[in-house]
């Protein structure tokens, strides 16, 4: 399509919508600030399934192939799989000011496996500071990562409309709770040469996130018509935390290693961000109400692995959660 006609298409749909929803407005769209004053004293359940990605960059192990001249080194990085996950609570909307107070708990696990052939090194201490090592390379090694999340939330806040048709919730709060990980590593030597028999070995290596801290945020929602809206979220927390590492091998020849971090003590920033529609609708004589959201959102937990590996030293990378989810609230 050539360039001129292509920018009078658009011109021509940008006036159509334009003059789309300047009937909408024309024709007397509902205003939900009425709802608002007809629900002051209601409780609020509210329940949400999701299915998120988690994403983190974290090197497990690294194999080593050795020719003529080189050696080539593959770093094997954990990848997460989607998993399931749920948020439920409840909340109450107040009669002085038309205030709200909602609490909620939200649960996550995920996991992440990998296996790769020699010869193979660990990436974490306690394997490399062994005397195995040193002698003779794994023949071959698995590696498993298992996350769960555990979150707490409460929050304070209020509903203004700007317009009969777009509103906004700002809000402020507290967040808090744990986060684990724990990475369960094994290892083998086919003919180790110090005994001539096979040898196995385990790495077992676990970062406990604890934190709880200050939020903000705030909500926005555009009526399309008076049941469906747009709606989108943003909201940020800094959280004191506190980060307790450690790192135990054992293997068949009566070795054991035991590492344990310093534990860490500083501020964790996370964000949250949602974007996605809105159903909702009252009953009861207008004295309850009905909510269905869908969309899609993104959580960043910033330097949230902490451990030290010997491929890339101390990690200081993201925890990303990110995917669907669909919740229902209910007013009565």
């Amino acid at each position: 399509m050539p360039t001129g006609l292509l920018k009078s298409f658009m011109k021509n749909i940008i006036a159509a919508l334009i003059l789309a929803l300047g009937t909408l407005h024309a024709d007397g769209l509902f205003n939900p600030s009425v709802r608002r004053c007809e629900q002051l004293g209601t409780v609020d359940i509210y329940a949400k399934g999701f299915y998120w990605y988690a994403s983190e960059t974290l090197d497990w192990a690294f194999t080593l192939n050795h020719t003529a001249n080189t050696v080539n080194s593959d770093y094997r990085s954990l990848v997460f799989d989607w998993a399931p996950g749920f948020s439920v609570g409840f909340g109450f909307n107040i009669d002085h000011d038309q205030w709200d107070v909602r609490t909620s708990y939200t649960w996550f696990n995920a996991k992440a496996s990998d296996h790769t052939t020699g010869p193979v090194t660990s990436a974490f201490l306690g394997a490399r500071t062994s005397l195995i090592e040193l002698i003779q390379l794994f023949s071959a090694g698995k590696g498993k990562l298992n996350l769960l999340y555990n979150m707490f939330d409460i929050d304070l806040g209020r509903g203004y409309f700007l317009s009969d048709c777009l509103s906004i919730r700002p809000s402020i709060g507290i967040k808090g709770g744990w986060i684990t990980q724990k990475i369960r590593t094994s290892w083998t030597i086919d003919n180790f040469i110090l005994t001539g028999s096979p040898l196995n070995a385990t790495e077992n290596l676990n970062q406990r996130f604890q934190g709880g801290g200050p939020k903000g945020g705030i909500t926005g929602k555009w009526y399309l018509s008076p049941n469906f809206s747009l709606m989108s979220q943003f909201e940020a927390g800094y959280l004191w935390g506190h980060w307790s590492i450690n790192d135990t091998f054992i293997d068949n020849l009566n070795t054991i290693i035991f590492v344990k971090t310093t534990d860490r003590n500083y501020g964790a920033l996370v964000f949250h961000s949602f974007l996605g529609f809105g159903w909702d609708s009252n009953f009861n004589c207008d004295q309850s109400h009905i909510a269905l959201q869908i969309g899609y959102e993104i959580e960043d937990w910033f330097n949230h692995l902490q451990i030290f590996t010997n491929t890339s030293g101390s990690q200081n990378n993201d925890l990303i959660l990110q995917g669907f989810n669909c919740s229902l609230n209910l007013d009565f």
